[in-house]
Parts: C-alpha cells; sequence; structure tokens
C-alpha cells in the first residue's frame, strides 16, 4: 500500500445518536472470520510512537476544513507535534497529547469564552474502542472515541465543573503498512460540549449536527499514528 485514500471520503454518517461517552457494545465481527479477526488485532497493536524517516507519514492530526495550519502545506506537517497512540487486542485505543487548539476549532465564535480556555487547557487524553469490518490491503474500521472531560475550567470570571466534549461516533478508520511502518487514521467529530454529570448536566453548545455535512467536515479532525 503506497497510500491512504482521504479519510473523511470513506466517513461514515454519525449514525449514532451522540452520548457523554460513547462505547461499542456488539460482539459483531463485521462477517470477518474469528481467526482473521484476533490476528489482526494481534497485528495492530503496540505503541505508535510516529517514524521520521518519511515526514509524510508522521504523527500527526489535521483538518478537513484546514483553518489553523497553512493552506499550501499538502501534508499539514505542521498541525500537530508529539501525539501518540497505544491500539490494544481488545479493541480499544488511546490517543495521547491531543491539544485543546484542535479540540475548540470548531467551537463557534458566539462562545469565544469557552474556546480560549479549551484551547488554554492542558493536552488531553482520548480513548475509545473500534470494530473491523473489512479487511483487505487497508483494514476499515469503526471508530467509537469517548468524550473529553475537563474537571474545571475557568471562563467568563467563573469555574465550571466536568466540562465535557462529546463526539459523534461510529466515524471512519484505516489501517495499513507504508514501508515497513503500521500507519492508523481515525476520525474525530466533535458534536456538543456539555456541563455537569448525573442528572444535572446542561448542553453548552452545539458544534455539529449529525444531518450536516457542512459543520461535520468544518469540526472534523483526522488523527494519524505511525509505529
Amino acid at each position: 500500500m503506497k497510500r491512504f485514500n482521504k479519510l473523511f471520503i470513506i466517513l461514515l454518517c454519525c449514525v449514532g445518536a451522540m452520548s457523554i461517552t460513547s462505547c461499542i457494545n456488539s460482539d459483531d465481527d463485521g462477517g470477518i472470520d474469528p481467526e482473521t479477526y484476533r490476528a489482526y488485532l494481534t497485528q495492530m497493536a503496540g505503541p505508535y510512537n510516529g517514524f521520521s524517516s518519511d515526514w509524510r507519514y508522521q504523527n500527526k492530526i489535521y483538518f478537513y476544513n484546514d483553518t489553523i495550519t497553512d493552506k499550501n502545506n499538502p501534508y499539514k506537517t505542521d498541525s500537530v507535534e508529539n501525539i501518540s497512540g497505544t491500539v490494544r487486542t481488545d479493541s480499544t485505543f488511546t490517543i495521547y497529547n491531543v491539544p485543546g487548539r484542535v479540540l475548540a476549532k470548531a467551537i463557534p465564535d458566539s462562545h469565544k469564552s469557552l474556546k480560549e480556555a479549551i484551547e488554554a487547557a492542558p493536552a488531553q487524553t482520548i480513548d475509545g474502542s473500534f470494530l473491523l469490518y473489512n479487511i483487505s490491503s487497508i483494514v476499515s474500521f469503526f471508530a467509537y472515541p469517548q468524550s473529553v472531560v475537563y474537571d474545571e475550567l475557568t471562563y467568563d470570571g467563573e469555574t465550571h465543573k466536568d466540562v465535557t466534549i462529546a463526539f459523534w461516533g461510529p466515524t471512519g478508520g484505516q489501517y495499513g503498512f507504508i514501508n515497513s511502518h503500521k500507519i492508523m487514521q481515525l476520525s474525530l467529530v466533535p458534536a456538543a460540549i456539555y456541563e455537569g454529570k448525573d442528572n444535572t448536566v446542561t448542553k453548552l453548545v452545539d458544534i455539529c449536527s449529525n444531518s450536516n455535512m457542512t459543520e461535520i467536515q468544518n469540526a472534523s479532525l483526522t488523527v494519524q499514528i505511525a509505529d
């Protein structure tokens, strides 16, 4: 495999109802025989700390509608630095060091103070699950990212507790080899932000609707990690 197709060409419509946390509760293996499925989980597992032999395939997060990085930079190599990832044989993943500036990218200017607070907050860890549904030269999967929760954010002169960025799911992902290195891409689509927990949850802002492709494209992030 020489390259991945543009991930968002296969961006799966956000068919799940949005929730504050997303998880996968299915034993469906997409029709793949169990032995093959387990073999690919084993192959995909491991740390993804990036490799430097080819700058086009380093770890990064980039944007469908690129409003932060240089639009003339086709590989968006300066999108994000220092992210890494872990993939496990139990069909879970973790993306480390996701900065607030990418998570806050699509928050509307009407919530500027909230956006600035998330941009200034420490980088976050995003956990999730995945389900393989097609295995060929490129492995395709559904990604189910869990929400990001800030214990406290201070903006507009107040401290807000349990501020949650919820993602749409499932979204699309791909896995394969480039020059003997494992490459994994998955999409993150921030959907809305909430405050509070349990029975006192308040929606602060809608970021995108699952029926509005323009909003989805504006909010969509592609995470790429390599071993």
